[in-house]
Formats: C-alpha cells, structure tokens, sequence
C-alpha cells in the first residue's frame, strides 16, 4: 500500500482488525485517485464509503457494512459482486457498466442510484427502498425484477419499458421516454 492511501486511511481514523481487515469509525473517501482495485480489504466503515470516480473494475474489499453513505459512481464496474451488504443511507452505482444488480446491498436506508448503465433487468436489485429508487437511462424493458417496495418517486425513464410490472411507491412513478403503450404512458 502506497504512503498516500495509508494517510488517507489514518486521517480517516481507520485501523487494521487481527484478521487483516480495516475498519473505519468515520467516512473513508477513496475518490478520484485512479485506483483500478480497492487498496485494502475493509471490512465495516460506520461513515459514509466513498470510491466513485475512479477506474474500479470490481469491488472487491469493499466494507461489507457501511453507517452512512455508499458511492462507487463513475467506474468501470460490470458486477456489484464484492460490494457492502448493507448500506445506511444512500448507494449510488450510477455510470458503470452494469448490465444486472446483482451484489447489490440487501438494505439501503434511502435512495439507490443506478442510472445510466447497461441494465437490461433489475434482478439482484434490493427488495425494499426507504426513499428514491432511480434506474432511468438503461435498456430495461420490464421491471418486474426491480424493489417490490420504494417509499419514494420510482424514476424509470428513458428506457425500453412496455410493461409497468412494480409494487408499492409511496411517490410519483416517472416513466417517459419508454415504448410504453399510450394507457400506461
């Protein structure tokens, strides 16, 4: 590990566990370093986890259980494999090249973000979504495989949609831009 992910690392107040593992009591921000792999294995990060915009190709070493935040944005990832378990507030997966959701978090306390991928189902996608589910500008064409339960607006737009297969949303369902029959529309 280079001297500049080890200061990230102790300005952030992680610290190795016996097992090898890191974990963090505040936010970890990894972002914008160029890194292609994550640096160290984490494994519980009770702060936000940050480590978008840079060339990840995978997420392994990702903490398994993160407090606040989890944003892996603006990567290279084609699996959610190797990815937290559970996340207390927001995940963003946006701007990847996802074609499933699969390795998604079983739990996200708030919104989960995976516009503008290569999805062509939500299958692995978490079941319940506390506040916004956003999944607009993939080649979905049905989202029967999506969360049976979003307490907030469903964004679905710009898509191959020409089915509106959801379950519960608490909010609005934006859906345009799909080639959904006039009815549905």
């Amino acid at each position: 590990m280079d001297d500049k992910i080890l200061q990230i690392l102790k300005d952030s107040g992680c610290y190795q566990n016996p097992d090898g593992t890191w974990s963090c009591d505040g936010d970890v921000d990894l972002s914008c370093l160029g890194l292609t792999r994550l640096p160290v294995r984490f494994k519980e990060v009770k702060g936000s986890f940050y480590c978008h915009d840079n060339q990840l190709t995978t997420l392994e070493g990702a903490p398994e259980k993160i407090g606040g935040d989890f944003w892996c944005y603006n990567n290279k990832l084609t699996s959610l494999a190797g990815g937290p378990r559970y996340v207390g507030r927001d995940y963003w997966c946006d701007r990847n090249r996802l074609t499933t959701l699969k390795g998604a978090a079983d739990y996200v306390g708030r919104d989960f973000w995976c516009t503008y991928n290569q999805l062509s189902t939500l299958k692995g996608a978490p079941p319940k979504i506390k506040a916004d589910f956003l999944c607009g500008y993939n080649r979905l064409i049905t989202l029967a495989d999506g969360p049976w339960w979003v307490g907030g607006d469903y964004h679905c737009h710009h898509n191959y949609l020409t089915t509106l297969a959801v379950g519960y949303v608490g909010g609005s369902l934006l859906c345009h831009e799909n080639s959904l029959p006039s009815d549905l529309a």
